[in-house]
């Protein structure tokens, strides 16, 4: 399925970006006006254009926030997030100093949403070999009906994306699906992989 692109690549990282929206992680419109401004197999305007379109809306989310509306900032930093992902995808000089750049805004943002999710959120770091991965971990927010407030035990949902995955976008296809129906949510990065790399 071909989205706005002929070229199979960029499509497929449209598509890629649109479907983090069921989990408020974009929004259709800004998407598509992103991806129309970006010229057929052009990288450089891949990067310029979704980083403009992360840049703003990630002030919009700081605005929102100065003014105490918390939803909209959460909304927006999560967006922003991935925007910022998405702007990084293309970069594949290891030198470009965009890229560490880029994905440390991404990471900034999501940090930022975690503050006003619903459920626990801890970032952790799992012991491997000589070095340590890392992770998130989610929690459902509740206690069983006991007088005590014992924590309700969980089954506990382990993620590791692929190759090109990102430990934040693990939220949007893992966590919150999981986090929705009763399962607390392990996600973490694999050597190589995002912050591990």
């Amino acid at each position: 399925m071909k989205l706005i692109f002929d070229d199979p690549t960029f499509s497929l990282q449209l598509l890629r970006a649109i479907s983090q929206t069921y989990y408020k992680g974009a929004d259709i419109g800004e998407c598509l006006s992103t991806a129309y401004r970006i010229k057929e197999s052009d990288f450089e305007g891949w990067y310029n254009e979704w980083y403009k379109t992360a840049k703003r809306v990630h002030y919009y989310a700081k605005e929102c926030l100065k003014f105490g509306h918390k939803i909209s900032a959460k909304e927006a930093y999560i967006r922003a997030s991935n925007y910022y992902q998405v702007a990084e995808f293309f970069i594949i000089d290891p030198n470009d100093v965009r890229s560490l750049q880029t994905w440390r805004l991404s990471k900034e943002c999501f940090i930022q949403t975690t503050q006003h999710f619903p459920c626990t959120f801890k970032p952790i770091q799992i012991p491997y070999q000589h070095t340590k991965l890392p992770g998130y971990f989610f929690k459902v927010n509740d206690y069983s009906n006991n007088e005590n407030k014992e924590e309700k035990q969980r089954p506990i949902l382990i993620v590791h994306g692929g190759f090109d995955s990102t430990l934040e976008e693990l939220y949007f296809f893992a966590a919150a699906p999981a986090l929705e129906r009763g399962y607390n949510c392990l996600a973490f990065e694999g050597p190589g992989q995002g912050g591990h790399s």
